[in-house]
This record gives structure tokens, sequence and C-alpha cells, in this order.
């Protein structure tokens, strides 16, 4: 009978010794690591917004291994003017004014003909290619990794017509070789109006 309260007397004791080395007191506390403040922004010219345009509040949005911005808007306007021609708009003419980032370290295609500008009905308008050939813009841009571009996508819609959002389309390709994987879209809300 002596030997059960010998084990069970040891085993109180054990215990005992084991709740005295863990501690009553708070645990200590580790300070975590600061996060490493943001690289500084390019120290760039402010610039006037041209005649007839709004600045946009810049919203960037990244399709594909493109980061996309609109930055400027005009809307209304009866016709374009280039050196060589005049081109009246069958409705109106509108003007989205981006700025394009290739986020990749590797060539990348800037496709204007993929950017369709949304209006209230809903209504996706391609950009008007005459317009464009006449202010000398490009509609497929090649550019190199890491480069920065800054060019005007311009629609003719009905003079009756709203402006909703511009519809941002890149392509997601592959590592090696460039081969198309997926087409991804994102719309980006636009004033109505620049006037």
């Amino acid at each position: 009978m002596r030997r059960p309260l010998i084990l069970f007397t040891g085993a109180a004791l054990a215990s005992a010794l084991l709740a005295g080395c863990t501690g009553s007191g708070p645990a200590p506390t580790t300070s975590p690591t600061p996060a490493p403040p943001p690289p500084p922004p390019y120290d760039l010219t402010p610039r006037a917004v041209r005649d007839f345009e709004v600045p946009l509040k810049p919203t960037v949005v990244a399709v594909g291994k493109l980061k996309i911005t609109a930055i400027g808007l005009r809307t209304g306007m009866c016709c374009v003017v280039g050196t060589h021609a005049e081109w009246p708009a069958k409705g109106q003419y509108i003007y989205v004014r981006v700025q394009i980032q290739n986020a990749d370290r590797d060539r990348q295609e800037f496709d204007g003909t993929e950017q369709f500008l949304i209006t209230k009905d809903d209504r996706a308008h391609k950009i008007d290619i005459n317009a464009m050939n006449v202010k000398r813009q490009m509609f497929k841009v090649p550019m190199g990794a890491g480069n920065v571009l800054e060019m005007d996508l311009i629609y003719d819609i009905p003079k009756e017509a709203t402006v909703k959002a511009i519809r941002f389309t890149g392509t997601v390709t592959t590592a090696i070789g460039g081969i198309k994987t997926e087409t991804q879209q994102q719309d980006v809300p636009l004033p109505p109006t620049s006037r």
C-alpha cells in the first residue's frame, strides 16, 4: 500500500517543480522590425494640362505585364488637326491621355486597338484609326523592359453619348517564348465630360 502513495507524491512534486520553472511573469516581447521606407519618387517638372483637357485622379491598373494609368480627358471635340490633315468627327472625339509602364523584365507590346471607351449605355468603342493617324499616334507600341510611355487614345462616339469608363486590356505571357496565356481587362471610371 505504501508504494502507490510514494508514486503519487513524486508526481505531485514534479508537477510543482515544473510549474515553478515556467514562471508567472509576462512573456518577453520582441519589437517588430520596422518596414524600410518607400523609395523616393522622381522629381519631375509638373506639366500643365492641354487645352480643353481635365487631369484625372491617377488610378494605376495592372493588366498583363503592363501598368496603365489614365491621366487626362478631353470630350466633345469636333475634329482632329494634324500636320497633314484635318478630320471631322462623325459624332464627337474623346481623347484619353494614358501613361503605360512595362513592369516586366522582357519586352512587351501595348495594343491601343484593344483599349475600349465605355459609354453610359455600356457600349464599348474602339479607337478611331483615322483620328489616330491624323494625330500620328501609334496603335501597337513595342516597349522595352521597365520603359514608360505616354500617348493619346482617340475615340469617335455619338454626339449625345456620355463617357462612363475606359477598359484597359493586357495579355499575360510566358517568361520563355512570350506565348500569350490569358487576357486581362479592368475598367477605370471616367468623368462624363471635360467641359
